[in-house]
């Protein structure tokens, strides 16, 4: 129960921090360490800005910041209340779906294609 209200409380923390600071201002948000290692964007980058964005309402830009962020959002949402939310039966029937072997295969196949394919485009 302490590691739950632990994990909690940083993701609270987080987002809080992400509501409150604008990643395009600050200097001192964590920069991709993908990015400053190979000059390429990965498929994250633009996920502060892109949350920065969804948590004030404005999700045309988030959009632009991320198109694979606003893609895995749902996916992330429907783990979390599985995980976190529903019991017994309904978590059962969650889980055969949200962990479905074909779906994560169908998040990891675009997440690799998104990184290839944005730094082809160039975005």
């Amino acid at each position: 129960m302490k590691k739950r209200i632990a994990i909690i409380v940083a993701c609270m923390s987080v987002l809080i921090a992400l509501y409150w600071l604008n990643p395009t201002e600050q200097p001192l948000m964590p920069k991709c360490p993908f990015k400053l290692l190979t000059g390429l964007s990965c498929p994250g980058c633009g996920f502060q800005r892109a949350a920065h964005a969804v948590l004030h309402g404005h999700f045309a830009e988030a959009l632009a910041y991320n198109y694979w962020f606003t893609f895995a959002l749902p996916y992330l949402l429907a783990v979390i209340v599985e995980k976190w939310i529903l019991r017994g039966t309904w978590q059962k029937r969650a889980e055969a779906i949200v962990e479905h072997r074909y779906l994560i295969y169908t998040y990891l196949i675009t997440f690799f294609v998104w990184l290839v394919v944005r730094n082809i485009i160039g975005i």
